[in-house]
């Protein structure tokens, strides 16, 4: 039978971690006394906080409850956690490491069953630029029609990414088989069923990304992973810079894109024209509102053309200019896109790319 003396210390351990928040482990508390759910508060830390910025630095974050055990180690416990960082960061689930591939200061939590940690854990990654020189963008091809039920939830996907994956993409919607498709002279079908069927798509939506990963995924998570994965198995080995300027008398822009490579290599460049802020009747997305949508484009937005590869040395450049037609859009909902394909093991891949508005220019972006 449990004295009297007992229960009163029992009582006093149990009023002293309401108020405190924390059971100091060196008390001894009967076994029967701690439940066996894990128990507010709980508190986050990882085995580091400053990462080189390389993709391969890895931390590894830890989850204790009030009596001291650990969480993370449940693979039960660990499919229910979410760990974030205010700048939008997500530990992909199921996981308790990170890796980082910007400079960057992080600040995380976690969540478990809806109850937030008490606690935030500051992470800094450091010196991207000794492992990629120039900001990458990932290129993402979306082939899509105003029609189309699933693409509107792929829509949704693109438009919930992180602020560092929008930081680090560029959207280009193919249209096919709508009021926004455009067919180019000569063609049997439009772009949007072209990227399609030569990306091997099962019909809208389909999207490519960087020329290279093809994914049917709706969430924005697992969209960041794809965008996350390709830049840190891919770093770019060029910068972009680009100038447009719009002849209102001519009704077109002169486009001047210039490519400095970091590593030296092989590149072929091209741009694309895309018209933003449309609304369509009836169009699948919310408020039928449409952008990113191609209006023009070179041939080689799928493969580098073999008489177009150039050899550019480390350091050298290379440029590539082209007058866009305008028509009678309003030149504030018209945007340029410029990019670099390289040589792949499967055929070609997006090195880099950037957009403008048009009648802007953005010069080359370091990673500091």
């Amino acid at each position: 039978m449990m004295t009297m003396k007992k229960i009163l210390y029992i009582a006093a351990m149990i009023a002293f971690a309401a108020c405190s928040g924390t059971v100091d482990p060196d008390d001894e508390i009967p076994q029967e006394q701690i439940p066996e759910e894990f128990t507010e508060p709980f508190t986050l830390s990882a085995d580091k906080t400053e990462v080189e910025a390389s993709g391969k630095d890895v931390v590894t974050f830890s989850l204790k409850d009030a009596y001291g055990r650990e969480m993370l180690d449940d693979k039960n416990i660990l499919q229910g956690v979410n760990i974030t960082s205010e700048e939008g960061i997500r530990v992909t689930r199921m996981e308790k490491t990170i890796c980082f591939i910007a400079n960057g200061t992080y600040h995380f939590s976690a969540k478990y069953k809806g109850r937030v940690c008490e606690n935030t854990v500051e992470i800094v990654s450091r010196n991207r630029a000794s492992y990629e020189k120039y900001h990458k963008n990932v290129g993402i091809y979306k082939a899509t029609a105003t029609w189309c039920g699933p693409c509107a939830v792929m829509t949704r996907a693109l438009e919930g990414l992180n602020e560092e994956a929008k930081a680090h993409s560029v959207e280009l919607c193919w249209h096919g088989q709508d009021e926004l498709a455009v067919t180019p002279g000569g063609w049997d079908y439009d772009y949007g069923s072209f990227v399609v069927s030569y990306f091997g798509g099962q019909g809208f939506p389909t999207v490519v990304m960087d020329l290279k990963e093809k994914t049917i995924e709706n969430t924005s998570g697992a969209l960041e992973n794809v965008i996350w994965n390709l830049r840190a198995e891919y770093p770019a080995t060029c910068g972009l810079k680009l100038t447009t300027e719009y002849d209102a008398d001519a009704k077109v822009i002169n486009a001047s894109a210039e490519l400095t490579s970091s590593t030296g290599g092989s590149y072929d460049m091209g741009m694309v024209l895309l018209l933003n802020n449309q609304i369509v009747q009836g169009g699948t997305n919310e408020g039928g509102r449409y952008s990113h949508i191609v209006r023009a484009s070179t041939g080689n937005f799928f493969m580098y053309s073999s008489e177009s590869l150039t050899k550019v040395e480390k350091d050298g450049k290379m440029t590539f200019s082209q007058q866009i037609p305008v028509g009678n859009y309003k030149l504030s909902d018209l945007s340029v896109v410029a990019f670099a394909l390289v040589p792949d093991a499967e055929g070609a891949r997006m090195d880099n790319i950037v957009e403008v508005k048009a009648g802007e220019s953005v010069d080359y972006q370091l990673n500091d």
